[in-house]
């Protein structure tokens, strides 16, 4: 890791462009978000030895700029653009151009002190790619199903038939998947161990070991923080009592729960405890969501201990 200089900078990015703001100095400076831009964005940034360089996620613009910094050894976070926005509000700053927004993301890592970025092995980027292709197929053949309720009957014949081959391609991903983990063996075996979970399916394992490599490596709390599972106090006035789970890593949230629905019906620890909660009068959302915490939890125990299911420590 290059040396710290205790400077902050922050990373406005844009399809074609990066304004650069370094806290104290009056202007900004632009690259072009390519190769070349980068590389000398890269070179600018050891000489400058930050503390951190704060970067908006932008729909994965910001990739490239991200891992260049990183792979230099330069300390970078990543920040949601809603965050720094409410950040700037509460300071009193209203007015949003693309420089005042690089320099609100360097003021923003100066007094908030994001945790610094962390990169996927490139097998972890290939898993998170199949599976993110493939939630983007499912999501067309979703649409293609729902307008088959309101097509000219002459269209429904296209519709079925662009289904189809939406179906094949996500078989397609689905073998590219398998391969991959019989080619890999290490993914394979903690594919297995998390397997062994009634509820928990390969694609759910997958996510898990892609999008959520700190699991087995964090405590409970912090590993249901992570996912947005913690629940949060929500007390004001006489409102007491009252709790809620929000953000956190929302495409390993999704598989959770569709695995939780099936463990509540055949995983007897989750069945038992869903049953137990709705005994005592939870809805079944908060219900579904407490199993979802639990269910969690002892995956993150499963993979710590690399132990199956029946075998892992649950606490």
């Amino acid at each position: 890791m290059t040396t710290s200089s205790g400077k902050f900078v922050g990373i406005d990015v844009a399809k074609d462009k990066l304004d650069i703001a370094e806290l104290g100095e009056k202007e900004a400076s632009l690259v072009s978000n390519d190769e070349k831009g980068i590389a000398s964005l890269v070179q600018k940034m050891q000489a400058l030895r930050p503390e951190l360089i704060v970067v908006e996620a932008t729909g994965g613009y910001q990739r490239a700029v991200v891992l260049g910094l990183y792979e230099a050894g330069l300390p970078v976070a990543v920040v949601n653009p809603a965050r720094v926005r409410q950040y700037a509000r509460a300071c009193g700053l209203f007015a949003k151009t693309d420089k005042l927004d690089a320099f609100n993301l360097a003021e923003f890592g100066k007094q908030v002190r994001p945790r610094p970025f962390e990169a996927k092995s490139e097998a972890g980027r290939y898993v998170s790619a199949l599976l993110v292709r493939r939630r983007q197929v499912e999501g067309m053949l979703k649409a293609e199903k729902s307008r088959l309720r309101t097509v000219h009957v002459d269209m429904r014949g296209s519709l079925e038939r662009m289904s189809e081959v939406l179906k094949e391609e996500i078989k397609h991903l689905e073998k590219d998947l398998d391969g991959f983990m019989k080619e890999h063996e290490d993914w394979q075996e903690q594919e297995q161990i998390l397997c062994s979970a009634k509820g928990v399916g390969r694609v759910t394992a997958a996510t898990l070991l892609a999008e959520l490599p700190e699991l087995g490596k964090l405590d409970r709390k912090k590993i249901a923080a992570l996912v947005g599972l913690a629940p949060m106090n929500f007390d004001s006035g006489k409102k007491r009592g009252y709790r809620k789970t929000k953000g956190g890593r929302i495409e390993v949230r999704s598989v959770l729960y569709m695995s939780t629905l099936v463990a509540t019906r055949y995983n007897p620890l989750i069945q038992a405890q869903y049953q137990e909660l709705l005994r005592r009068g939870k809805v079944k959302k908060v219900a579904l969501t407490a199993c979802m915490r639990k269910f969690l939890t002892i995956l993150n125990a499963m993979m710590r201990d690399r132990a199956p299911f029946r075998q892992a420590a649950l606490v």
